[in-house]
């Protein structure tokens, strides 16, 4: 059993050889069950001559300090080796000599109990240790795998309260309603079996008939059908509240899903861990809480009829109901067994799996479909596909395999003791003890009580595995946002002095370059400032923490000298309108796709009109079947498809739209022909008034009207000035100019 030492401001040797008490944290269970996890052990000091066989000794062994039982001291020649065990471990640890000593434990403390090892029980414990050890070695085990699962079961079903009180929200009369029905359903079955029992009593009564007997057996026939009835109806209405549920619950989830997506860090998305957390979310998130929702459903049900179920074992033959929980335990364990096995095997499979559907996408996505035919490598992509898809289905038929053969067993073992009961039932009939109906109510109430004892246990092993499932999406949902703006000050509108950036370091998570270093600026406010450098040079991930989507590593971003984490995110993008160079291609009308620049304001058609003008796309769309109104895309019926040029004007125009005092244009001609690219120059000009403009471009035709032009190369700035002044210094922005022209 190993240690944590609370005083850890001593060398080792010295802390356990000077006076001061070392207080050791017990881990693990070697010693259980003396000591146990969490234990906290005082070492006493003794010379290795002082200890006796029984005593627990501190000791080092491969840098760990171990608390053993002492078993044996061995003198041999003039070495003297001691031998320690674990009072729950079959094998001696390895024999050590004197130098390895660091004493013994005198006292422990078990939550607020203090015991020494002079007690009663602690000395008990001792001598079983030293004598009868491979005899209740088996015993300790079944108690720590008890508690095991006692803890993982209270665990799970704190966790899983505190789920559902989350995915659940709003749901709350609904799941009552549907909790009525599953304990009316967990009774019918059994008022079912006991009007039959009454009956088939009164059908072979030896009684002579009469108009009393056959009224009470027309009540019973007429009963028995009704409930016949009722179990019918039940059944169906059970459907119609379910479905309700299910709906509620899930629009829940997907809400809780896409709000959190909405507000993560763009790193999220480039960490390939991350995304494989992301991807179990979203896998889950479409059945596992409805899914959790059913099994609670059915353990109310099965703790229902489990009541009913007792109460008639008691008019039977009480003991018997003993058969019955000893023939399902096997079933029990294996659930829970395979449970735990499932959900690592699909955590591990996880990062493969995205793996797999990225290689799916690529066979089934339209960006990919032009490439696959022309260069006819759809085959590789198919094969890694395959490849991948047999591995996962290899670990998963092994687990499968391996379950079966446990089920096998375990269902064996059920209807071995279920007939040796039906058998004695026989019996008891036969010596006259019972009647007819009671055998038939008997056969009926344990196979129904054996499905109610399965259906209880499977949906505690079933909610435990679900909700560990469940835990991934809420990790996912309590995923710390980082990006810049946690403050709360508003950015100043418009800037009154501009935004200036001082040694600004930056590297992507995964990354192991910087992507920027030691960046220094001004942008003044009301002026137009570009970034020019090849690609890879920084000018996108400027653009990107400008924006508040990540936290420099080090130096400063400053709008009006309020530095950026000091900002609201929310307020500071709602001054920035923005064109990426990586758009978004929305299949939605092309009002909407205008609109989307600001979805804050009431929707203006004369302001779209004008935005979609200004980046020169008006004429295409009035062209369109139904104008404004088409939708735009081939992903829906009746879309029309633009080209890429068309579609960055539609993305230009939702810039125009929002009409913010803080612009940045990232790449915005890229897709375009000379003459809009000369329309847009000037729209943009007209835009720059008043406000704050920053140009990403590597074409110089765009940005030779800047105020200021700053010149990245490899994630610095190394030239700054406005186009003549660059000119003039025949710098790195000189022979950009001369090449981009040549072209």
């Amino acid at each position: 059993m190993s240690d944590k030492t609370e005083n850890q401001s001593k060398d080792e040797s010295e802390l356990y050889h000077d006076k001061q008490a070392v207080m050791l944290r017990m881990h693990g269970n070697s010693m259980y069950p003396t000591l146990q996890e969490g234990d906290i052990g005082i070492v006493g000091k003794c010379r290795p001559e002082d200890l006796e066989v029984g005593d627990i000794v501190v000791f080092k062994s491969k840098e760990k300090i171990v608390a053993h039982r002492l078993m044996k001291i061995q003198a041999q020649a003039l070495m003297v080796t001691y031998m320690t065990q674990g009072d729950k471990n079959l094998h001696p640890d390895i024999p050590f000599i004197a130098e390895a000593i660091k004493g013994k434990i005198t006292t422990f403390q078990r939550k607020n109990a203090i015991k020494t090892v002079n007690d009663g029980s602690v000395r008990r414990l001792a001598f079983i240790a030293t004598h009868f050890r491979r005899i209740v070695i088996p015993f300790y085990n079944f108690a720590l795998r008890v508690r095991y699962y006692n803890k993982k079961l209270k665990d799970s079903f704190l966790s899983l309260h505190k789920n559902m009180k989350i995915v659940g929200k709003g749901t709350q009369r609904q799941f009552l309603k549907n909790a009525f029905i599953a304990v009316v359903q967990g009774v019918l079955p059994f008022l079912l079996i006991i009007f039959m029992k009454l009956l088939i009593d009164a059908l072979t009564n030896p009684i002579v008939p009469n108009v009393s007997i056959w009224s009470n057996q027309m009540f019973l026939l007429v009963m028995t059908a009704l409930l016949f009835l009722l179990n019918a109806l039940i059944t169906v209405i059970k459907s119609y509240y379910m479905e309700r549920l299910s709906y509620s619950v899930k629009c829940r989830s997907y809400e809780l899903l896409q709000k959190k997506h909405s507000e993560l860090d763009l790193s999220m998305y480039e960490n390939a861990g991350q995304q494989d957390q992301m991807h179990r979310a979203d896998q889950e998130v479409g059945f596992r809480p409805v899914k959790i929702m059913s099994e609670l459903l059915m353990l109310i049900k099965s703790l229902t009829s489990l009541l009913v179920m007792l109460a008639l074992f008691a008019s039977i033959q009480w003991y018997l109901v003993l058969l019955l929980v000893i023939a399902i335990v096997p079933s029990v364990v294996v659930q829970w067994q395979y449970s735990g096995k499932r959900y690592l095997l699909s955590k591990n499979q996880s990062p493969v799996e995205r793996e797999m559907g990225y290689y799916n996408r690529i066979l089934t996505g339209f960006p990919f479909a032009k490439e696959l035919r022309l260069f006819g490598y759809s085959g590789i992509f198919h094969n890694r596909f395959l490849s991948i898809e047999e591995k996962l289905e290899k670990d998963k038929k092994s687990l499968q395999q391996s379950e079966l053969k446990a089920n096998v067993f375990a269902q064996l073992f059920a209807v071995f003791l279920i007939f040796a009961s039906l058998a004695y039932l026989v019996y008891l009939k036969m010596t006259g003890a019972i009647t007819i109906g009671s055998v038939v109510l008997f056969f009926f109430v344990f196979q129904r009580g054996f499905s109610v004892f399965m259906e209880l246990f499977q949906s505690l092993a079933k909610l435990v595995e679900d909700n560990t499932f469940l835990n991934d999406f809420m990790d996912f949902l309590n995923n710390p946002v980082k990006a810049g703006g946690i403050g709360g000050k508003n950015p100043p509108s418009p800037l009154k002095k501009g935004i200036k950036v001082e040694n600004l370091r930056f590297r992507y998570e995964m990354s192991k370059r910087d992507a920027l270093t030691s960046v220094s600026l001004d942008i003044p406010a009301g002026k137009t400032v570009a970034f020019v450098g090849a690609n890879g040079s920084g000018k996108t991930t400027l653009i990107k923490l400008l924006c508040g989507f990540y936290l420099p590593l080090e130096g400063s971003i400053r709008y009006d000298d309020i530095e950026l984490k000091d900002l609201n995110k929310e307020a500071l993008r709602g001054q920035i309108m923005a064109v990426f160079q990586d758009f978004a291609l929305y299949n939605i009308s092309a009002n909407e796709n205008i609109c989307l620049g600001d979805v804050k304001k009431p929707y203006n058609p004369d302001q779209a009109k004008k935005a979609a003008e200004s980046a020169g796309i008006a004429e295409v769309l009035e062209r369109l079947p139904d104008g404004y109104q088409t939708l735009l895309g081939n992903l829906f019926k009746n879309g029309e498809e633009l080209s890429i040029g068309q579609w960055q004007k539609i993305a230009i125009a939702r810039a125009f739209y929002r009409d913010s005092p803080i612009v940045f244009m990232d790449e915005p001609s890229s897709a375009l022909d000379v003459d809009s690219e000369k329309q847009l120059l000037g729209s943009l000009k007209k835009l720059g008034k008043n406000k704050t403009v920053v140009i990403v471009s590597h074409r110089m035709s765009t940005v030779q009207w800047a105020d200021i032009i700053y010149v990245l190369d490899q994630g610095s700035i190394v030239e700054s000035g406005n186009h003549e002044e660059l000119m003039a210094s025949r710098g790195r922005y000189y022979d950009m100019y001369l090449a981009n022209k040549g072209e």
